[in-house]
């Protein structure tokens, strides 16, 4: 909305008329950009489970009420001050001249975005196939706990604790090939959601004894009055300790594991066919997917390659698949208001060069492009600095979909629906002769 302000405002009109225009020319982008969201929030929600369905829940709220905030609220606050003849600015002396008026060939540059996003996909489809994944216990299966403390702790502290007990008891079996474990804070501060897949295949009593007592050698410390291991695995007589525990078996990972994947395919073709009707055109679409299926793979392929080697965890779970179609929902936005410059454009000048039509138009959108992208990306660096170590793969995961979906609506997703149309077009002309 700002950036088509000063659009308006560049072209001679009134502060007034130039609020009143900007609203109304971005209104066509938002509504295109942020339905697409929010049908991979529906998607979540309906095929999701769990953790996912929450996060489907407070994506779709967060859509809903950022849009009428964005599109109500501010437009009373501007014309409020307007109406009391009180001056708004939206840029100043450094920002003014920002990326305006640029004139760079995008799509000549095709052939090398193609030829560098091609060798990062062989790779990332290499790492995927060879090495694969560190699965997280949503898809492996395993053993989830809840522990109360008689003291408030953190959950990065009971992490720590945790993850030594198990790596150390991992390293010394080498018939343990995982032993994530994941922490969250579960009803209050001095209660914690403990969930590792330690073992996870074998779901004996013994293996359960073994595991609570691993759990008690790791967080008896953390406990301000000394514990037994009885007084720990038993609340009978004790009110802290292991208050609750669940498995979650092999069969039930591997359901959650494919509504995982049958939510970013259904998410994708919901994307394109939405795309494909309100652009009228089915190359609109491809662009679109295309542009998001090379953002996803890239991002999945370096979960794999760098599993085990980056000093944070990679593990892919459901909380993986929430952030992989939250960047799906994210990087589609910037590919329609792309778009939706280039329709516009094409409707004001409908004889111009289409090529030069499209980098016109990437080259109006630019500002806005790399505006939304850094603000968007100031947040998920600070969650990825200080977020702590439980979130950390989360916030790296949004960071990448940002830049990486970025780069890849301007230099992938547009040039592709380029190529289709000029070919569709062609063939068209080749039928009718």
């Amino acid at each position: 909305i700002y950036e088509r302000i000063k659009e308006e405002l560049k072209a001679g009109k009134g502060l007034g008329k130039a609020i009143h225009d900007g609203y109304s020319n971005a209104y066509s982008a938002i509504i295109d950009g942020q339905v697409t969201t929010l049908l991979t929030g529906f998607v979540l929600f309906v095929f999701g489970s769990g953790p996912i369905k929450g996060f489907a829940t407070t994506l779709i709220i967060g859509i809903i009420t950022s849009v009428l905030t964005s599109i109500f609220i501010t437009r009373l606050i501007f014309e409020g001050r307007v109406s009391k003849g009180k001056s708004i600015t939206f840029e100043n002396n450094v920002t003014k001249n920002f990326l305006k008026n640029t004139h760079v060939n995008f799509l000549g540059g095709r052939k090398y975005s193609y030829i560098i996003s091609g060798a990062l996909i062989v790779i990332a489809i290499g790492s995927i196939c060879i090495k694969g994944f560190t699965y997280g216990v949503d898809f492996t299966g395993g053993r989830t706990y809840v522990v109360r403390f008689d003291q408030p702790v953190q959950a990065e502290q009971v992490r720590e604790a945790v993850l030594d007990v198990f790596n150390t008891a991992a390293a010394a079996d080498e018939n343990v090939s995982n032993s994530s474990a994941e922490v969250k804070q579960f009803g209050g501060e001095s209660q914690m959601k403990i969930t590792t897949s330690y073992k996870y295949q074998d779901e004996s009593s013994s293996v359960d004894a073994e595991i609570e007592g691993m759990l008690y050698e790791a967080l008896k410390g953390l406990f301000k009055d000394e514990l037994s291991l009885s007084d720990f695995v038993s609340t009978l007589d004790n009110p802290n300790g292991i208050i609750s525990s669940d498995k979650v078996g092999a069969s039930i990972a591997n359901d959650i594991k494919r509504s995982a994947v049958i939510s970013v395919l259904l998410a994708l073709l919901i994307i394109f066919g939405y795309i494909a009707f309100r652009f009228k055109g089915w190359t609109w679409g491809l662009g679109g997917v295309v542009s998001l299926a090379h953002t996803s793979i890239i991002i999945i392929g370096f979960f794999s390659l760098f599993s085990g080697i980056l000093p944070f965890n990679l593990d892919v779970d459901q909380t993986f698949i929430a952030a992989i179609l939250t960047i799906i929902g994210y990087a589609i936005n910037d590919n329609v208001v792309i778009f939706d410059r280039i329709r516009e454009n094409l409707m004001l000048h409908p004889n111009g060069d289409f090529k030069e039509n499209v980098n016109t138009s990437l080259n109006q959108t630019l500002t806005r492009t790399v505006n939304t992208s850094v603000s968007t990306l100031l947040p998920m660096v600070a969650i990825a600095i200080w977020g702590g170590e439980s979130i950390r793969g989360l916030a790296v995961a949004l960071i990448l979909g940002i830049c990486i979906g970025t780069y890849a609506s301007i230099m992938i997703g547009t040039p592709i629906m380029y190529d289709s149309a000029v070919k569709a077009a062609s063939k068209k002309v080749a039928k009718k002769k």
